[in-house]
């Protein structure tokens, strides 16, 4: 009888060592990308040991061996990994470097797995399906039917609950820009650092949950102890300030200041008194969409104060720039730089934002204009002999009266980077304005190529003669 194989496309010797203590278990080693292709010409094969940290390799092996009843076993070589392997349900997963005994041991505790799931099938997969129901994956909360059976009792005891609802702005951008994994890390330190900032106040038995698995909203449910009176407008207010600061502080220690630039939150609150004549899930469910409008009114007036904000800082030039260096990857020299706006109040830090109010506020040629002039007056002295200057420049700028010569800097020194905020509608026009520039001797690049509207129509439409490509890629 011949042995049964352990397919896998990892090569270190850790995997060689563990199939040798796998009585009846032969090595088989294949290429990432043959390893769906080989799961039918190795019928011996019993388990994949996936090395592989390509997402599209990821994907295609993990359902290749759902469909052959193959278990899986992950290697991980971070947290971005960690993520897939979760996302892709693989019996088992191991942190890199791993030993040839941990190896094993992963490997028999996935064929377990996968003997027990076939031995009982329906049940297992009915109890995987409802727990997914109960708990959210990513960040281990009850979802809201879970903790309305929990907290009834409490809430009928009471006779009254505080519901709160957490709207979280520009999460979905978050993924826009860099991915779901780096979102799922985001809303992982965010559920961390709700819970540590409410253990250490007053809102401590507040009760959080999820909406819907997988999603980003949060709700807290905050029964009042008995004898205390219901929180008030301001202790609300103070709340949600606090929250906004501690999840901000979190985010910068483990995201980043890019990242904890982008994040914004805002709280809205209803109150809900028991009334036996009505049930409790309706009162509940109403007094949630109250909350997510009472949120929603509160970052309407945010949004407002933000364009006041916007206004004063274009009166005032609020505006600075962090040049970022580009290097020549083959002589480590830098060639040139990139200038990144920056706004000089906290609330308008982020390019992102700043342009996302302007655009609301129909002020983006001027915002424009203004990050133009501060890119330009810092080149002057930034630039050395032969180094160039990568400037920023949305589709809708080239219509802007005011856009032509940019100063004083030689445009042979500059490369205007298309960021396609808005998507480029009449390709003849705008390379005819783009023409003119080229004229003067402006070179142009395409910025995030692969994200957004920068897909490979636009690279054949601008002709650029540069491509940066999306860090997604």
């Amino acid at each position: 009888m011949s042995a049964a194989l352990l397919l896998t496309d990892g090569d270190d010797a850790a995997i060689a060592a563990a199939a040798k203590q796998l009585p009846g278990y032969e090595l088989a080693h294949r290429p990432s990308a043959d390893l769906v292709a080989e799961m039918d010409k190795l019928p011996g094969a019993r388990v994949l040991l996936l090395a592989s940290d390509d997402p599209s390799v990821i994907r295609a092996a993990v359902e290749g061996a759902r469909l052959r009843h193959l278990p899986v076993v992950m290697a991980c070589r971070d947290d971005v990994a960690r993520r897939r392997a979760l996302e892709h349900r693989v019996e088992e997963w191991y942190q890199l470097p791993a030993s040839a005994e941990e190896i094993v041991a992963r490997v028999r505790s996935a064929i377990a797995r996968a003997a027990s799931l076939s031995a009982v099938l329906s049940e297992r997969v009915e109890k995987v399906e409802l727990e997914e129901m109960l708990y959210d994956a990513l960040t281990g909360l009850p979802t809201l039917p879970v903790m309305i059976e929990r907290m009834r009792p409490m809430i009928k005891a009471r006779g009254e609950l505080i519901v709160f609802y957490l709207n979280f702005v520009r999460y979905s951008k978050l993924e826009e820009i860099y991915g779901w994994e780096k979102l799922d890390g985001v809303l992982e330190t965010t559920a961390s650092a709700v819970r540590e900032f409410l253990d250490e106040n007053a809102f401590r038995s507040t009760r959080m949950m999820v909406s819907f698995t997988n999603d980003d909203d949060f709700i807290f449910f905050h029964i009042p102890a008995t004898g205390a009176a219901a929180a008030t407008d301001t202790e609300i207010i103070e709340l949600a300030r606090g929250l906004q600061q501690h999840i901000g502080r979190r985010l910068e220690e483990t995201q980043g200041d890019d990242i904890a630039a982008l994040f914004d939150i805002y709280v809205g609150y209803a109150h809900v008194y028991y009334n036996p004549k009505i049930r409790l899930e309706r009162l509940i469910y109403r007094a949630i969409r109250e909350a997510a409008n009472a949120a929603k009114s509160v970052e309407e007036r945010e949004r407002a104060r933000k364009v006041a904000d916007l206004k004063q800082l274009l009166h005032d030039g609020g505006v600075y720039v962090d040049y970022h260096p580009i290097v020549a990857t083959d002589t480590n020299e830098i060639m040139g730089f990139e200038a990144l706006a920056r706004g000089v109040r906290r609330s308008l830090r982020s390019p992102e934002v700043m342009f996302e109010v302007a655009a609301e506020a129909d002020l983006v040629w001027e915002l424009s204009r203004l990050c133009r002039q501060r890119a330009l007056e810092g080149a002057a002295r930034r630039l050395a002999k032969d180094q160039l200057l990568f400037l920023n420049v949305d589709p809708h700028d080239f219509a802007d009266p005011a856009f032509g010569d940019l100063g004083n800097v030689d445009p042979k020194c500059v490369v205007i980077e298309i960021t396609e905020r808005t998507a480029i509608k009449d390709y003849p026009k705008f390379r005819e304005r783009l023409k003119a520039f080229r004229d003067k001797g402006y070179r142009f690049a395409v910025d995030d190529a692969g994200s957004g509207y920068a897909g490979l129509g636009s690279i054949a439409n601008l002709e650029p003669d540069f491509i940066k490509l999306d860090i997604s890629l």
